[in-house]
């Protein structure tokens, strides 16, 4: 594939004779030649600053749900699910919440959530991030949403640490049950609508 550089592989050198030999030494040489060549044209591939991070393969996860969300009690803490993969690499969501890495790392997490009202009183919707089960500092937004059949979009994000198997959840919470994470279907001419969609990207190693 052209977006996938050439792997060089370790050199298969001659066996040495007993004596020296000038056509053993000359093949040696080539082969050791082809080798370094590769090395070299692989390494300036990568590090190449016009197109080599093509070459880089990151952990990474694109997630949304196709399903509404509800709040069943006001003023509670409601993980957000995700129950569609859409792309993914070492990221997985595990238990339709728990966004977990398989790699230490930080990582910048997104989120779009779209809320709507059902009733005509003005609503405030709070986002955060749970780590390994446990909130994580500064890390909420608020929302306001007023009227029947209004919308908004809560878009969210945060950058944060993260080791190996640590996991991170999305909450929300509403101070009127009259409040959900909606999904429309599809109508000409756009696509159907997500109640919440994530995206997970490797920003460096930790």
């Amino acid at each position: 594939m052209s977006n996938e550089i050439q792997k060089t592989a370790p050199p298969a050198l001659p066996l040495a004779p007993e004596e020296y030999k000038r056509p053993f030494m000359d093949q040696n040489s080539n082969v050791l030649r082809l080798f370094f060549n590769r090395l070299v044209s692989t390494i300036d591939a990568v590090l190449d600053t016009d197109a080599g991070g093509k070459f880089l393969y990151m952990p990474y996860g694109g997630f949304y749900s196709t399903v509404a969300q509800t709040a069943t009690g006001a003023n509670t803490g409601y993980a957000v699910t995700f129950n569609t993969t859409n792309v993914q690499q070492k990221v997985d969501v595990v238990n339709n919440s728990r966004i977990t890495v398989d790699n230490a790392g930080v990582y910048l997490i997104k989120a779009s959530l779209q809320l709507e009202s059902t009733n005509s009183s003005t609503k405030e919707v709070s986002v955060w991030m749970k780590k390994n089960g446990t909130d994580v500092a500064y890390s909420a937004h608020e929302y306001v949403v007023a009227g029947s059949g209004q919308k908004e979009i809560a878009n969210w994000h945060n950058i944060i640490s993260l080791t190996a198997l640590d996991y991170v959840e999305l909450f929300w919470a509403t101070d009127d049950v009259n409040m959900e994470l909606h999904t429309h279907a599809a109508v000409a001419p756009r696509p159907a609508v997500a109640s919440a969609t994530v995206a997970v990207t490797f920003v460096s190693n930790v």
